[in-house]
């Protein structure tokens, strides 16, 4: 009787086996049936239109438009990196490309230099931040987008490349020849002591030599002397590398400590990473400063410090980007940037801000995949998973008003920066922005016949114009007509009101013309109200622990 039963559980969980193999065997080879079958239907429609077409079709630009309206049904993380932008990856994996150590914006329609990086090829060839470039090597820059102008900067080192620029004070163009060189992506842009004991680092990205620019850092600082308290600067980075976030973490948590996990739709996206190595900082006090632009592996560590009770998050709440991204090679140099999995800090937080991926009718959901649920720090503090990371003390950003952001964008401050240089050949010791300079920029401001609406006078415009179109009665309209006229009749002078977000805004453009980013910076940090109250915080010990512990 045993036998028998023994013979009939053993067939049936054959049978089972058997089926359930079937049944999974089925799947794949619908999915592999589906998937020839699209790409079938897809390479008959692209050499159709290619040969039929009425007009004459880019075989590779029609191509590249279909990769893109397919990726654009995922998220704006995954994308196709095509050969022009090989050297974005390779700052990013090797910390290394071939340039001449210049960044580059647009200000109206010009190309203009914002930054020139000390002892490379375009410093040492004279090129300036304000420098205008209207060609490089046989090429026109004036109609071309920015990314694509970007291109042409970037090359092999040991390549030749000469910019033509115009610069205030000059009447005919200048011409740099230069060679490009290999150009090491500093992953910290300024480290020093600032108070009493409290050093500071500021680390603008995340690619592969992060971790070990931050622990040479440490020890120079330490060299110099004992740190007492530490500020990690993390505001406006946009992140980079996972790998280089757990090595930054490491420095600070104890061995063993648990930094982040990825979990994705395959078992080897689902991962757990650990400190590896005794930390440099086991018990110096930490404040880590984040704001909105702090993003993706920046999130890593300010959640990683902050759910391990390591240091005090500080600032505004950050970016919300809990997306990881494996970059892979195709053919012909390009590469896919795929989103392949979400991560999670130690406490089990998701703080990814829209979901991408459950869209009805293309509107996002804002909302993480960890609905919102409470979570625990390691000594059993609050901590939510709300889209991004919010601070343990919040200490918001000193923002301009809406007249000195239009005359930001507007590129006034820019502009008369490069006349201040062209009339200046040196800045005099202890500059100051006083009420000369301001008078000559207020001129100039109205030679360039700027004009500026409050929104207070824009919505009374509004107002009137709706007030109109539903037609309200007259003694309405005239209300408001009357005091509209007498804002437009007493002009406001915001150069008084906002006198000195305007000379902030504008010793910080004349500062760029003389100065390198560390010293600009450090010129920033003496009027940083977050840095200053991080200070504060760190040398008062018992704010400090008061913060981490459990309410």
């Amino acid at each position: 009787m045993r036998k028998k039963i023994f013979f009939f559980s053993f067939g049936l969980f054959a049978f089972l086996l058997l089926v359930g193999f079937e049944f999974f065997q089925s799947q794949k080879d619908d999915i592999f049936f589906k998937i020839d079958k699209s790409i079938e239907i897809f390479g008959k429609i692209y050499k159709e239109v290619l040969l039929n077409y009425v007009d004459e079709v880019d075989p590779e630009k029609f191509m590249r438009a279909g990769i893109k309206g397919m990726l654009n049904q995922l998220d704006p993380y995954t994308v196709f990196i095509d050969e022009k932008h090989r050297e974005e990856v390779d700052a990013l994996t090797t910390g290394k490309y071939g340039g001449i150590g210049v960044s580059i914006s647009k200000i109206d329609t010009q190309v203009v230099v914002v930054k020139v990086l000390k002892d490379y090829p375009a410093d040492k060839a004279g090129l300036k931040v304000g420098d205008v470039i209207i060609q490089i090597d046989s090429i026109s820059v004036d109609d071309k987008p920015l990314e694509e102008v970007r291109t042409y900067m970037v090359g092999k080192a040991g390549t030749p490349i000469k910019l033509k620029v115009l610069r205030e004070g000059f009447e005919n163009p200048l011409v740099f020849e230069m060679t490009r060189a290999e150009i090491e992506v500093k992953n910290i842009a300024y480290y020093n002591f600032i108070d009493d004991g409290i050093a500071y680092i500021k680390l603008e990205r995340f690619s592969r030599n992060a971790g070990e620019e931050l622990r040479q850092a440490i020890k120079n600082l330490q060299a110099k002397s004992e740190i007492k308290g530490l500020i990690l600067d993390l505001r406006d980075n946009p992140g980079g590398l996972l790998d280089a976030a757990v090595d930054i973490v490491e420095k600070f948590v104890p061995e063993g400590s648990l930094i982040v996990s990825t979990r994705g739709r395959k078992p080897d996206a689902v991962r757990n990473y650990y400190s590896t190595e005794k930390p440099l900082l086991p018990d110096v006090p930490l404040c880590v400063i984040v704001n909105n632009s702090s993003a993706s592996a920046s999130e890593i560590v300010a959640g990683a410090i902050q759910d391990l009770d390591r240091g005090v998050i500080l600032g505004t709440r950050t970016f919300g980007k809990g997306l990881v991204q494996t970059i892979s090679y195709l053919s012909y140099n390009t590469f896919l940037k795929m989103t392949t999995a979400k991560y999670y800090t130690p406490s089990g937080r998701c703080i990814q801000e829209v979901d991408y991926f459950h869209k009805p009718d293309g509107v996002f959901i804002v909302k993480p995949d960890s609905e919102k649920k409470v979570f625990k720090t390691k000594n059993g503090r609050i901590v939510y998973a709300q889209g991004g990371i919010m601070p343990d003390t919040i200490i918001p950003e000193i923002t301009r008003s809406n007249f000195t952001e239009t005359l930001v964008k507007r590129g006034l401050f820019f502009k008369f920066a490069n006349r201040f240089l062209a009339e200046h050949k040196t800045l005099p010791e202890n500059f100051e922005i006083n009420n000369q300079i301001l008078e000559q920029f207020k001129k100039f401001v109205e030679k360039n016949n700027f004009t500026f609406k409050d929104s207070f006078e824009i919505n009374l415009e509004k107002a009137i114009e709706y007030a109109k179109k539903q037609r309200y009665q007259n003694g309405y309209i005239s209300e408001v007509e009357l005091t509209l006229n007498k804002i437009k009749s007493n002009k406001i002078d915001y150069f008084q009101i906002y006198r000195d977000e305007i000379a902030r805004e504008l010793m910080r453009q004349i500062l760029a013309r003389y100065k390198y980013e560390n010293e600009l910076i450090e010129w920033e940090l003496s009027n940083d109200v977050q840095v200053k109250t991080a200070i504060s915080i760190l040398k008062d010990g018992k704010t400090y622990s008061s913060i981490l512990k459990s309410k």
